[in-house]
Order: structure tokens, then sequence, then C-alpha cells
């Protein structure tokens, strides 16, 4: 029996042993792994992206109003009956061409008579020049007869000149626009025969806001839609500009040229102008990429496996993206998603972030 219980506690000394052993080994690799957890913390997961550029692209849409590149209210120059209309409503006429012609007859019979005279006083000059040249007249007789001659050539030109005035003509090519005048009417210089544009181009004027006044040019581009036709799209040109920015509406008129070949577009049509404004290329992220602080607008740049605050500007929002200002380079890594719980310094994983990216987007101020 004292053998058997010699064995029993042998037995279980080594039990004992055996379990401490055990504990002391657990224990011991449970303390080098937190030791080297605190050695080499665990990195955050984060979704990132490289950082592209784009312009900053601005399109500036205004209502405009189309104007004829030249028009004129046709008025006679002088008072009359008129006897003859030489043109129709909407026809086209050239320059030059005979609108309407008063009556006449007094002009004609005057500058009939002017010739008359201008006749007589080149035969009375020419013959004293002869007698003079053989001294059988005085110098004065010839200097009175030039001098005839030159009040005859003056009057001459003036009855011309207002047989000329009873002919209305078309100062310039374009449409002829409704008339009230007929055959027998009588008219005077405050009477409107009818107007006359030339549709060939039209001038669009529009307000410019005050903020783009700096940006835009002489000969840039601008599109315009016509009400009458909202699907056709034109390209023009920038033409004229005010020299001064209007103070109520705190804007700049300007008038662009585009061509009406076959004169479609009649003058007083409104327009939807719209002028597209470039500048440098600027970085452009995810709008969530974006955080605020009481410094200011920043974003978390993945620089060599840790997280780096990068402050910012934000210039324009395009298209769920963001135009930004700051000390970035392309192709840098942008903390997308993650952004929330990270510190300066702090160790990353990136992860590519596969969102697509929503476009490119213009936007009007």
């Amino acid at each position: 029996m004292r053998l058997r219980s010699q064995i029993s506690i042998s037995v279980l000394l080594a039990g004992v042993l055996a379990a401490g052993w055990m504990w002391f080994a657990s224990s011991r690799q449970a303390a080098e792994s937190s030791q080297g957890s605190l050695k080499r913390p665990a990195a955050t997961r984060v979704l990132v992206e490289p950082l592209s550029f784009a312009p900053d692209r601005v399109v500036v849409r205004a209502v405009g109003t189309g104007n004829a590149l030249k028009s004129a209210d046709i008025h006679p120059s002088v008072s009359g009956e008129v006897r003859q209309v030489r043109f129709k409503a909407g026809q086209r006429v050239a320059k030059g061409a005979v609108l309407i012609r008063l009556d006449d007859a007094h002009q004609r019979l005057a500058l009939r008579l002017t010739e008359v005279a201008l006749k007589k006083a080149r035969r009375d000059t020419k013959r004293l020049k002869k007698l003079a040249a053989s001294g059988h007249t005085s110098r004065t007789s010839l200097d009175t007869a030039e001098t005839e001659l030159d009040s005859a050539k003056v009057r001459h030109a003036q009855a011309a000149a207002n047989l000329a005035d009873r002919t209305i003509v078309a100062p310039f090519p374009g449409v002829i626009g409704l008339t009230n005048i007929h055959v027998g009417d009588r008219v005077d210089d405050d009477t409107v025969i009818a107007t006359l544009d030339d549709r060939a181009t039209i001038l669009v004027d529009f307000n410019l806001p005050e903020g783009f006044a700096q940006r835009i040019a002489l000969g840039g581009g601008v599109v315009v839609r016509p009400s009458t036709a909202p699907g056709q799209t034109i390209g023009g040109t920038i033409f004229a500009m005010a020299s001064r920015i209007e103070p109520a509406s705190r804007s700049l008129r300007v008038r662009a040229k585009i061509p009406n070949p076959d004169g479609a577009i009649r003058p007083g049509t409104s327009f939807q102008v719209e002028i597209e404004f470039i500048s440098r290329a600027y970085p452009r992220v995810q709008e969530v990429a974006v955080q605020w602080s009481r410094d200011g607008a920043y974003l978390w740049r993945a620089s060599a496996g840790k997280a780096e605050k990068v402050f910012v500007k934000l210039v324009r929002r395009d298209g769920g993206r963001i135009l930004i200002d700051g000390p970035l380079q392309a192709g840098e890594l942008v903390v997308v998603e993650g952004v929330q719980a990270l510190r300066a310094g702090q160790i990353l994983d990136p992860q590519p972030f596969n969102q697509p990216d929503p476009g490119k987007g213009n936007i009007s101020p």
C-alpha cells in the first residue's frame, strides 16, 4: 500500500508540473504576441484612386435677340405724290433698286431749263476766249462769262439732284418689309415707305455676367439655338462688346454674329446662347474625398503607405466630382472611402476604388 501511494503521489506531481509548464508557455506566447502587435499596428483599409487633372470648363447660357446686320426705315427725301410702287412685301432687292417714284414733271422741266442755260454759257465762254486771244474783247468780259458758266453747272447739278430725290432706291441689298403706300398717296420726309433688312447675317445681342467680362474676347466662339427651330444649332463669333458694365443688371452687353445665307431667321428672333470658357487644368476628385474642418477643406493622400492631410481650395463642382486647387500631382493616390477615421501618419492598406466615373459635366452660373 505504501508503494502504491508513492506512485500516485508521483503521478499527481507530474500532472501538476505539466499543467504549470503549459500555462507558462501560453502566457509567454500571449505576451510576445501582445508586444508584437504594439510594435506593428494593423493597417487601416481604405479605397483610393489615382489623381487626375481636368481643365476648368464652364458653359454660360443666356437669352439673346437677333437683329439684321443692316436695317433701315426707308423715308423719301422730299414730299410729293406717289406715281409708282416698284416692290412687294418680302421681296429681296439689290442695292440701288427703285422702290418708289414720285411725281417729277416739274423737276424734269427745271432740269431741261438748266441744260439750255448751261449750253448757252459754254458757247459764250468759248466765243469770248477766241476774241480775247485776238485782242477783240476784254479780260473782264471773259471772266464774267466763265463765272456764268460755273453758275450754270451748279444750277444744272442742283436740278439733277432734285430730280433724283423723286426716286427712292434701296440703300443696300436686303429684304423689303410691309408697306401701306399706294399710287396716288401723298408722302413727305416723315413717311415710312417700308423697312429694309439685310439678314444674310444676324447679330445676336445678349448679356454676359460681369464675372466673365475679362474672359471673353472678340472673335471668340459662340453657339446659338433659335427659338423658331430649337433643334438647330448655329455657330457664330463674338462681333462686338459694350465698353462698360451695366450697373442695373451687373452684366456686359455682347453682340455675336451668325450666318443666315438662306434668310430663314428673321430679325427679332430670340436665341438661347451658349459660350464655353476653358481655363487651366485642376485636380479632379470625388466629392466624398473632400472633408471639412475649422481650417478649411482638405483631403487624405496615401503617401508611402501612410495617411497625409492636404488642404485644398474648391474651384468648381463638375458632374459628381470637384475641381480643387492644392499641392497635388497627377497619379497620387487620394483616399475616397474610409476617410472618417483617419489621422495624420496612420498606416494604410490602400485598395483601388472601382466606382464608375460619373462623367464630366458643364454648369452654368
